[in-house]
């Protein structure tokens, strides 16, 4: 019953900061009103995120927060990895009060679920199409259509905070992805360069740092639901800010540039999956 109850607390909210994020959308059609929309959007994104925190810290579990406290009135690169959709949540809590709302790069497709694709859209995500190499060969412009877009809305509003989150595997952890994946580490599957140095190229005028993170839930059983029903007792979170390298404040296309920036990533990753096993004692 109270597992009910909680699960509509938290849809009643989304559905109610929904509703209002849509009712200021016709605010960024016009070119006079589009800043004036897009502040009101993320205000109402910024408060629905701020109510979700208070709501998971009355969770009946026991969250720990350890390392660095990120600025929210800062733009990062956010580079955690990825276990279950929990993460989303947890991401939020990391960021702290305040924060913006978290921006994903999101698939084209996506833009069709209601609220959810309208909401994407009003807060300028960094939306994907992922064009086919027949496609490409078509039309050779739509080859950086994706980066272009992507570009032009991250880069917009520059006096706002921004934070841009990447769960580098590319998908959630499992142990049969881990084995098919031949990944090095013991709890993580191999990094994927692409999204990383994509938010970071995207960034690159306006970063203040990248917020590493590290995302555990000790005996967990990862589902919303689960969390909602306490089955979830604990969520361990590490959060380090670090500088972006010198080497990488620039567009990479070099093949030693984008090589050392494999490298970098590998280590982030290493650290991260050294970081796991002591917290798991193995």
């Amino acid at each position: 019953m109270l597992t009910s109850v909680r699960a509509i607390a938290l849809a009643g909210a989304t559905f109610i900061g929904g509703i209002l994020i849509v009712a200021l959308l016709p605010l960024k059609l016009l070119p006079w009103t589009r800043g004036l929309g897009f502040r009101g959007i993320s205000w109402v994104a910024t408060c629905w995120a701020d109510w979700v925190r208070r709501f998971l810290t009355r969770l009946p579990m026991r969250w720990t927060l350890e390392g660095d406290q990120p600025d929210p009135n800062k733009t990062y690169v956010v580079l955690a990895n990825h276990q279950s959709w929990v993460d989303i949540l947890a991401v939020l809590l990391a960021m702290g009060r305040g924060s913006p709302m978290p921006r994903f790069f999101m698939k084209f497709e996506l833009l069709y679920v209601p609220v959810i694709g309208l909401a994407a859209w009003g807060l300028d995500y960094p939306i994907m199409r992922r064009y086919s190499a027949e496609a490409v060969k078509a039309n050779p412009a739509l080859k950086t259509r994706d980066l272009d877009y992507a570009r032009r809305v991250l880069s917009a509003h520059p006096e706002s905070a921004c934070l841009v989150v990447n769960f580098a595997e590319g998908t959630r952890f499992s142990e049969s992805k881990r084995i098919a994946n031949r990944s090095p580490y013991r709890h993580l599957l191999k990094p994927k360069v692409g999204g990383p140095q994509l938010a970071l190229d995207c960034l690159n005028s306006r970063i203040d740092g990248i917020v590493d993170l590290t995302l555990d839930y000790p005996n967990g059983k990862l589902s919303l639901w689960n969390l909602l029903a306490g089955k979830v007792p604990q969520a361990r979170i590490h959060a380090r800010i670090l500088p972006v390298p010198e080497a990488f404040q620039k567009t990479l296309t070099g093949l030693d540039e984008l090589k050392a920036f494999r490298q970098w990533i590998n280590q982030l990753w290493a650290d991260k999956d050294a970081r796991l096993s002591d917290w798991r004692g193995i």
